[in-house]
């Protein structure tokens, strides 16, 4: 595993010391035997230079060679990106095999769940790119999630994540307000909180992850917890930017 934040990388290692190897640099996968690698990174522009590594990474391409993997290199990114970029990394990595390597494959499987579906291993895979390649590894994709959803071709899965965390924000922007404003009229919020839920308004964000902290006790939601866990404000904001440059781009009105 290669994180930038060498922490996390060390507290990850402290819970799966038999099986979780630090890689300092991303040239240093060079020194592992695996024709799979998974990306997961905050912004496009982590993920096109992270690829940039790997295809222009001729110790590990050696390795590759070399191995008994039929030269052939799949990458699988659940990062949240624009799926025109995404588009793009896809041929860019099988363009791959002008490297010499037999083929090269990627899969876009943004994943949903939050904090809490990474930890108990139940997230849910949105996965694009060739049926073939998701068979090819959906076994390891079951080790992290139950749920393993193939959206369509190249980009398809970062579209079926972008949609979903669009209905996502306003859904949550709608509850905050909602349980704000109950606390100021002085309503009981988990009296407000089981009308919701019991109403039109019933929802993931309202239900799951209340964000008042006495409801959220309830369920042991980010708010109970001092919002620790959560799902970042930035990253919302950056996906919601996505969307609308998604949007923007196919002229959708």
């Amino acid at each position: 595993v290669h994180d930038s934040d060498r922490k996390k990388m060390e507290s990850l290692q402290a819970l799966h010391p038999t099986k979780i190897e630090i890689l300092p640099e991303i040239r240093d996968i060079c020194t592992l035997k695996t024709d799979v690698i998974f990306t997961m990174l905050p912004n496009c522009a982590s993920v096109v230079e992270t690829v940039d590594h790997l295809l222009h990474n001729d110790e590990y391409i050696a390795v590759l060679k070399n191995e008994r993997f039929d030269n052939q290199l799949t990458v699988v990114d659940c990062s949240t990106i624009s799926p025109i970029i995404s588009r793009d990394l896809h041929k860019k990595i099988r363009d791959g095999q002008s490297h010499g390597l037999g083929r090269c494959e990627m899969l876009d499987a943004p994943v949903s769940g939050g904090v809490k579906g990474a930890a108990n291993g139940t997230l849910t895979f949105m996965v694009g790119g060739n049926a073939s390649t998701l068979s090819h590894v959906e076994d390891l994709l079951l080790c992290m999630g139950d749920n393993v959803i193939h959206c369509g071709d190249d980009g398809k899965g970062t579209v079926a994540k972008l949609c979903t965390n669009l209905a996502l924000a306003s859904q949550m922007m709608g509850i905050c307000e909602a349980m704000n404003l109950g606390n100021g009229l002085g309503i009981d919020p988990t009296i407000l909180a089981g009308v919701m839920n019991s109403s039109t308004a019933k929802c993931w964000s309202s239900e799951v992850c209340n964000p008042d902290p006495i409801v959220a006790a309830g369920v042991g939601g980010p708010a109970s917890l001092d919002y620790e866990g959560g799902f970042d404000i930035d990253l919302m904001v950056k996906d919601a930017d996505l969307a609308v440059g998604a949007g923007a781009a196919c002229d959708v009105s």
